[in-house]
């Protein structure tokens, strides 16, 4: 779930796998004031996932790039990137976003990867690597540092976060 800054209530999220054609047409690069180019973790075989809600079912409030990871000296999965959506972002140009939508959008998607590794037979295990500015956001959700700015969270933290942000499961966007 995520914030409503508006209300500040609880509105319920729906998941859905976003398209090559989506982003595209969206423009979910910079062009279109994202941080990435959602193209980019494609051509890596990474999957990339949305948020919307009943409100706005045609506006991402976030997106997150995953890839399961099979390995035996691995086995997680791979969240390559992740970004809550230009009008949900806390800070624009370094000032505060008076036009923010949602809160929450990242804590949500870092959710849905932990329910996501778990879906996959990977236990939850999720590995990353962090930007400097946002190691403590992770560690505030229970991931650790393994070296560097590599960052993971185990199964037990995973399972406590699906828990709390999917108590029923997550819920995919029917058009």
């Amino acid at each position: 779930m995520i914030v409503n800054v508006e209300t500040n209530l609880l509105v319920d999220c729906y998941f859905k796998k976003v398209e090559r054609s989506e982003i595209i047409e969206k423009k979910y690069s910079p062009k279109g004031n994202w941080a990435f180019n959602w193209l980019k973790p494609l051509t890596h075989s990474f999957e990339i996932y949305g948020i919307v809600t009943e409100e706005y079912p045609d506006m991402i409030q976030g997106l997150i790039a995953l890839k399961p990871n099979y390995d035996e000296a691995f086995r997680c999965v791979d969240l390559e990137i992740i970004e809550s959506a230009p009008h949900n972002k806390k800070l624009v140009n370094k000032r505060e976003n008076v036009n923010r939508k949602y809160i929450g959008a990242g804590r949500c998607l870092v959710a849905f990867a932990c329910q996501y590794s778990l879906d996959k037979g990977l236990e939850g295990f999720v590995e990353l690597t962090s930007k400097t500015s946002k190691i403590d956001f992770y560690q505030d959700l229970g991931a650790v540092s393994t070296y560097g700015q590599n960052m993971m969270i185990a199964d037990n933290v995973a399972l406590d976060l699906a828990k709390q942000y999917f108590p029923g499961g997550v819920k995919w966007w029917k058009k």
